[in-house]
């Protein structure tokens, strides 16, 4: 089932092939699991999303009207409910906020290392820059399968790399200086 389209398993899905909706699952898998964890910071939230994300699509394939566009409504759909998490969180951190009083932590985050800051930088940058890098050079996908993914023209999908690394580029030095 690997070899098929996109398409052809989408509609293998709305059969009735439950197998064809695994396959699915592979190879959207990653890609939804690192839209939840840029949004949510935290792998097991990101996982929970990811499981949450996909029972969606599963549930509403049928109402799919483009089944050679499922990357890109997967990721519609895993943004979506990440948005719903994030407004759930701040509600439940208001809630809490007033029951108790929040003390300050007194860690420093320049403790954490150069892979941290890195994750940093690359949190800060803005969403369609932090998928391209995701997909790229994370999930190893090619120009093709990235760009589809994310509903990126080719250029675009270019662009996109370049603007990423030049915000890096630019940031990394800065870094480094108030490292030293």
């Amino acid at each position: 089932m690997t070899g098929l389209s996109e398409e052809e398993l989408v509609r293998a899905v709305i059969a009735g092939d439950k197998a064809a909706y695994g396959s699915l699952y592979d190879r959207y898998a990653p890609m939804v699991r690192a839209v939840c964890h840029d949004r949510t910071g935290n792998l097991a939230d990101a996982q929970d999303l990811a499981q949450d994300v996909f029972l969606r699509a599963y549930e509403r394939l049928s109402g799919l009207r483009r089944p050679d566009r499922f990357g890109p409504w997967l990721i519609g759909i895993a943004r979506h409910r990440c948005r719903e998490w994030r407004r759930q969180a701040l509600r439940d951190h208001r809630r809490q906020e007033r029951a108790h009083e929040m003390q300050p932590t007194c860690r420093d985050p320049s403790d954490d290392g150069e892979p941290a800051k890195l994750g940093r930088l690359i949190a800060a940058l803005p969403e369609t820059e932090r998928l391209a890098l995701h997909a790229f050079y994370l999930q190893g996908k090619s120009v093709e399968e990235a760009r589809h993914l994310l509903g990126l023209s080719r250029s675009g999908f270019y662009r996109a790399i370049e603007r990423a690394r030049q915000h890096l580029r630019k940031q990394l030095p800065k870094d480094r200086e108030a490292i030293q």
